[in-house]
């Protein structure tokens, strides 16, 4: 380990404060928590033990771990569960930790082969297959850009094409013919991967990293250690890709993509047995999906589950012996009647099943063993980062759930004075969450509260129903502009409730994360609900009873710390800078009247606590409240 830590780069008179001066930007702050989660990351890489950190909100943990990273040599990758986090390494904080090591940086952002325009598949496209509408005006947008990209990546259209078009020209995860394709001297998706190769640095998304996991590698550059940023959420993304699913999509996906195979190989079509297999995974989701969400299922039909995996099987034997090209596409029949075959399997206790509207999947009930032998083992050393990843004095809870039992652990404060710039409302007298009335009372509170903190506020929903109903129940009654998830884009209306300083976003699902909002135009965060999973979610009953089975609590021992964690990182959308104030209002009174309350109060940064609207009112009039 060298004599000077990575952390003394981060502290007055250090490295990061000669390269900010250097650069005209930002005024240098020193945080005493960076520099520590700096030493930590350090010793991890240098001793390859597994390091689980959890770094407060205002660490500046992106630095904290580039900076060692840079340092040491190593070759590695950082794994983040969002694009606007990749974004933000690579045009910020990258640059600034390469100015602080003192010397350049290769650094790639590789991201999965669906992202990549397919030359192949583009010479191939009949855009007159189209029907009239958007995915017609989208395909003539992007006729310029077809010209002249030289990345092919479908982040720089400036229109957003259809799942469903971009499908028919890009290169996708199952059909990429590799370096049998007649285009791999040109290919996008290769030339990408090329890159990356030669990249000190590397940063990919946690799915490509579980692809990579999934696939026995191959699909990443070799590396010697890899950064978990966002490291809360890394349970569902292994869970996903060591999982399967068939939908509807995939199926027909394959079928057109078997015609378009023989139409240039100048092979007949199997139009029976194609037509067969769309036809009984049609039947397969009548008899198993929902209208809308997810349903578990204790039971697969197995009539028309079998005569699916028939029919593909019919189509795999049609096709092998004709070509490379066609007998790939004889495996990915074969691995699609793998995945029906696996979702037969529902008595099983190793792994849930479900129905969507659109396919059937399966995932692991516990990846910790998986994950272990696969990756953690004998892998590279692995770090992972969250502003979340405690639920009380220790990361125990996430360590035993991703199998982590040997890692080290660092946890280290946020920098902001909580109890001078947050206050925690929570309303006397609110209904029961699960009664009928809740939504009303709540959507009353809601207003009320928009009244004190003029607009300016955040407010998460605990699922799309309640959303529906604060959408009809507060627009009308406030004289600011309601933003509501599903009516834009993600990025574009986070971009129009920073723009718009005295607008209201309401949001569920992953707006709870990930959404950085600093400065006025977020002073209120109003939470609906503890957000407990949704009672029959199939993957969340299937882990509790699991945890049932091994002779603990499902309550006490996975659903209340999944919530905390939850709740945490709804909190932490508050306060984003030293110079913001707000108040979080939480409208559950569990919070108060049940014995678990405590705990979650425990979990969040300590700041005064009001029962009281009066409070709230002399906080955004700037008096200081009196804690409760």
């Amino acid at each position: 380990m060298k004599d000077v830590f990575a952390g003394h780069f981060l502290t007055p008179g250090g490295a990061l404060e000669r390269a900010l001066a250097d650069a005209g930007g930002a005024v240098f702050e020193a945080r005493a928590e960076q520099a520590a989660l700096a030493v930590a990351v350090e010793r991890a890489l240098a001793t390859g033990e597994h390091l689980v950190a959890e770094a407060g909100t205002g660490v500046g943990k992106s630095l904290a771990y580039l900076v060692p990273a840079l340092e040491s040599g190593l070759r590695v990758v950082v794994a983040t569960a969002t694009k606007a986090l990749q974004e933000q390494l690579l045009a910020k904080d990258v640059p600034v930790a390469a100015a602080v090591v003192g010397r350049p940086v290769n650094v790639q952002v590789l991201k999965g082969r669906a992202n990549y325009l397919c030359r192949r598949q583009l010479q191939g496209f009949q855009p007159f297959l189209m029907a009239e509408g958007r995915d017609a005006r989208a395909w003539e947008a992007m006729q310029g850009w077809l010209d002249t990209t030289e990345t092919g990546d479908r982040a720089e259209l400036s229109i957003e094409p259809s799942d469903a078009l971009w499908a028919e020209v890009a290169v996708g995860p199952d059909r990429c013919g590799g370096r049998r394709c007649p285009f791999v001297s040109a290919c996008f998706a290769e030339a990408a991967r090329e890159r990356a190769a030669d990249a000190d640095l590397v940063i990919v998304n946690h799915a490509l990293y579980f692809a990579h996991v999934a696939s026995g590698g191959g699909v990443l550059p070799e590396h010697d250690a890899v950064v978990f940023d966002e490291g809360h959420r890394l349970e569902e993304s292994a869970a996903s890709w060591l999982g399967g699913r068939v939908s509807r999509a995939g199926l027909k996906r394959l079928s057109l993509d078997v015609e378009r195979a023989c139409r240039e190989s100048q092979r007949p079509y199997p139009a029976r047995q194609a037509d067969r297999v769309e036809r009984s995974g049609e039947r397969l989701l009548r008899a198993v999906a929902p209208a809308a969400g997810r349903r578990r299922l204790r039971e697969v039909p197995p009539e028309p589950a079998l005569v699916l995996v028939d029919a593909l099987g019919d189509l795999a034997d049609a096709l092998l012996g004709n070509g490379e090209e066609l007998d790939a596409l004889a495996r990915r029949a074969l691995g699609a009647a793998g995945e029906v075959e696996a979702c037969l399997e529902v008595d099983s206790h190793e792994r849930v099943v479900w129905s969507e509207p659109d396919a059937v999947a399966w995932a692991p009930v516990d990846v910790s063993g998986e994950l272990a032998e696969r990756l953690w083992d004998d892998g590279p050393t692995a770090i992972l980062v969250s502003a979340t990843l405690t639920t009380g004095e220790d990361a125990g809870f996430v360590r035993r759930r991703l199998g982590l039992a040997n890692a080290r652990e660092a946890v280290v404060g946020s920098p902001y004075d909580f109890p001078a710039q947050a206050l925690l409302y929570v309303p006397r007298a609110m209904p029961d969450p699960r009664s009928d009335g809740f939504a009303a009372r709540a959507a009353d509170e809601i207003v009320s509260l928009l009244a004190l903190s003029e607009g300016r506020a955040l407010i998460l929903t605990s699922s799309y129903r309640a959303l529906d109903a604060y959408r009809e129940r507060v627009r009308e009654r406030v004289p600011y502009e309601v933003l509501v998830q599903g009516e834009a884009p993600r990025e574009r209306l986070l971009e129009r409730f920073r723009d718009e300083v005295d607008s209201v976003l309401i949001a569920t699902s992953t707006f709870w994360q990930g959404v950085d909002v600093p400065g006025e135009s977020l002073s209120l965060l109003v939470i609906d609900k503890l957000p407990f999973s949704a009672p029959g979610d199939p993957l969340h009953e299937a882990r509790c009873e699991a945890v049932e089975r091994a002779g603990g609590d499902w309550f006490r021992d996975y659903a209340l710390p999944t919530a905390m964690l939850q709740l945490r990182q709804g909190f932490g959308r508050l306060i984003r800078g030293h110079a913001d104030r707000g108040v979080v209002a939480i409208l559950d009174p569990r919070l108060r009247t049940r014995p678990y309350g405590r705990a979650f109060l425990a979990a969040l940064p300590r700041c005064p606590v009001a029962e009281d609207s009066a409070a709230v009112a002399a906080f955004f009039g700037d008096r200081v409240p009196v804690s409760a």
